[in-house]
């Protein structure tokens, strides 16, 4: 009888392990090549000023940074771009859209002068990078989020109340958002 090789002996085993256990992947682990690593590293972070929805004033232009920490500590007042600036002081976070589900990707981080006790805050319009780009929403400070399909409000609503890991078939159609006090929907 002819001595198999170690090519020979690893391939009975691969074959005695497909017929006891069925089909077996033939997909050989890679070494990273670090799309995750740049992945997050392309990752931005923005915050905005939510308006009241009865105020007739314009929502505020995201100002972005490369953490969502950085998001938080600007909308505290923190700016980590230029300290001597309290850009965003005595604000509330009223919550976050994400790119991705569960909280992942980049963000756009709403904040209102005050929570959503008394006041119910929007965004009539996304900007063109988020239009068609949120996957998962929470509201934050006694908020819930509703998601609209359109413009101005209008459109199909989704609430999280306060918080949607996902959202299914919305993934990248929401147009327009409303920050409201828990327990109230869109």
């Amino acid at each position: 009888m002819r001595q198999l090789g170690r090519r020979g002996t690893i391939t009975i085993l691969l074959v005695a392990s497909m017929l006891s256990f069925g089909h077996v992947s033939s997909a050989v682990a890679q070494p990273s090549s670090g799309k995750a690593e740049q992945s997050a590293k392309s990752e931005t972070h923005c915050a905005a000023e939510a308006a009241p929805i009865n105020d007739p004033a314009s929502q505020g232009n995201p100002v972005c940074f490369g953490t969502e920490l950085e998001a938080e500590q600007y909308i505290q007042g923190l700016d980590p771009q230029n300290s001597s600036m309290r850009a965003a002081a005595a604000s509330t976070i009223l919550g976050t859209v994400y790119q991705d589900t569960n909280r992942n990707g980049s963000s756009l981080t709403l904040w209102g002068t005050n929570g959503c006790a008394g006041s119910v805050f929007g965004f009539s319009s996304l900007e063109s990078g988020w239009n068609k780009s949120i996957s998962s929403a929470t509201g934050q400070n006694g908020c819930w989020v509703t998601l609209y399909t359109a413009v101005n409000y209008g459109g199909a609503t989704l609430n999280c109340t306060p918080y949607c890991a996902s959202i299914s078939t919305w993934n990248d159609n929401v147009k327009s958002l409303v920050f409201r006090p828990t327990g109230t929907f869109g």
